[in-house]
């Protein structure tokens, strides 16, 4: 179990003697979870830190009003939650749901802190997992604020290559169904975005 979970990317260049015997003091959980369903949900107290091992989840974030905001796929080996743990309300402004089946590591917050405070690499892995995710939600949440949908459009498919079910792409760009293809339709028409045996992409894709 604990071999395992070493080999996840936080505990790359670490002192594994040293972390298995923090892991043995402060042993976590291996949960699994169904497509669909919550690893956590927006609100709850964050109090573990989630090591995906296996599978892929992803972040939705709900205002008052009832609008979604769906960011792209996280998938394993990655770590979850390291923005919220040590921060002063420790909430998830987020829930997180598996994309697929998926199994992760559960480890506690005492846990964690033991570990970063006990190995520099460690503690440089966290950062640098904790910055890429920071910089990756705010370019998302600059990008749904900022951008028109047929930029996001644009971007996605830049991105991705190819929109294959509109309505799982609704999904993902946080807008309804029938708003995505009527602007995927615009794009067509301008001339922008062609559609193809394997579905819409971009027309001066090569």
């Amino acid at each position: 179990m604990i071999d395992e979970m070493l080999e996840m990317p936080l505990f790359r260049g670490c002192d594994r003697t040293a972390a298995a015997g923090v892991l043995e003091r402060f042993p976590g959980r291996l949960s699994s979870y169904r497509k669909g369903e919550f690893l956590a949900m927006q609100r709850d107290a964050c109090r573990s830190l989630f090591l995906l091992c296996e599978g892929s989840v992803y972040a939705l974030m709900t205002s008052e009003q009832g609008r979604e905001l769906t960011f792209d796929p996280l998938s394993a080996p990655d770590v979850l939650a390291s923005p919220f743990l040590f921060s002063t309300e420790a909430l998830y402004p987020v829930s997180i749901v598996a994309h697929a089946d998926c199994r992760a590591w559960v480890i506690s917050r005492e846990c964690v802190r033991e570990l970063l405070e006990r190995d520099t690499a460690i503690l440089h892995n966290f950062l640098n997992i904790l910055s890429d995710h920071s910089i990756y939600l705010s370019g998302r949440l600059k990008q749904f604020a900022l951008q028109t949908l047929a930029s996001r459009i644009q971007n996605y498919l830049a991105e991705n290559g190819t929109v294959r079910n509109l309505q799982e792409t609704a999904f993902i760009l946080g807008v309804t169904r029938p708003s995505l293809s009527r602007a995927v339709a615009q794009l067509v028409r301008q001339g922008i975005v062609r559609k193809t045996a394997a579905g819409y992409e971009l027309a001066d894709r090569a």
